[in-house]
């Protein structure tokens, strides 16, 4: 299972290029939102399990079943637990790009 990562400039490229100055300053702001919202996500959001697999999978680039042989569980959970934190922290994101903020 192939898996893919993305850099915050990869994001950036991907919310789109707007050639008006504004438009690049909201996309910016969008993506600081996203990015503190993942973070928080990550603190928060998480049972301890999913933080530690979200961890050591993504973070530390551990296959599916080293992390597994590592935290004691089988593959299936381990696959289990990291779909349940995508999804989570997929809302979380999703919910702080929606909330109102001020404009400045």
């Amino acid at each position: 299972m192939s898996r893919k990562l993305v850099s915050y400039d990869a994001m950036e490229r991907l919310l789109g290029q707007p050639a008006p100055q504004e438009e690049a300053n909201d996309n910016r702001q969008r993506l600081s939102l996203a990015k503190e919202a993942l973070r928080l996500g990550l603190e928060r959001e998480l049972t301890p399990r999913q933080r530690a697999c979200v961890e050591l999978y993504y973070f530390r680039g551990m296959t599916q079943e080293q992390v597994a042989r590592r935290l004691g569980v089988g593959k299936p959970a381990v696959c289990r637990h990291l779909q349940k934190a995508r999804a989570r922290l997929g809302t979380v994101i999703r919910y702080s790009l929606l909330a109102p903020r001020g404009k400045e």
